[in-house]
């Protein structure tokens, strides 16, 4: 299904991404960051750099990651009790801000390999895709 004209990312939550503990922003068409240095203006554009490598030609979800040193590197240094990074991005129009949603929650595993712990895409409030399937599909032996 292509885009509507004009879609364009309408709001982004942040939870353990890089300087945020938490974030939540509503993004108008033109938006400025503005701020001292060190402050999280690159790491919060780095969410849309992040997401694109995930779906770019060679790309992925380890590839993205790995690009950034691993999870450790993205992981906000606040997250101690809940270490799980995740990333909501809606994407819409002025008259439907929120027609596509995107939900990306990730981890490490033991030898810090990243794993996924759930994607979901919503489009006009209807999940259309889920991963890790929880469901169990069992074959009848023959």
């Amino acid at each position: 299904m292509p885009l509507q004209s004009g879609t364009r990312f309408t709001h982004v939550a942040l939870k353990n991404w890089r300087n945020f503990s938490a974030a939540s922003v509503d993004l108008q068409k033109r938006v400025f960051l503005i701020g001292p240095n060190a402050l999280g203006k690159s790491n919060f554009l780095d969410v849309f750099r992040y997401l694109h490598d995930i779906v770019a030609v060679g790309g992925g979800f380890q590839e993205a990651v790995r690009k950034r040193q691993g999870v450790s590197s993205l992981r906000c240094y606040a997250a101690r009790r809940y270490p799980d990074i995740s990333i909501a991005v809606s994407m819409g129009t002025d008259a439907d801000p929120q027609f596509w949603r995107y939900e990306l929650e990730f981890n490490q595993d033991n030898n810090q390999r990243a794993y996924l712990k759930g994607e979901r895409v919503f489009r006009q409030q209807e999940q259309i895709l889920s991963r890790p399937n929880t469901k169990i599909h069992r074959t009848r032996n023959v």
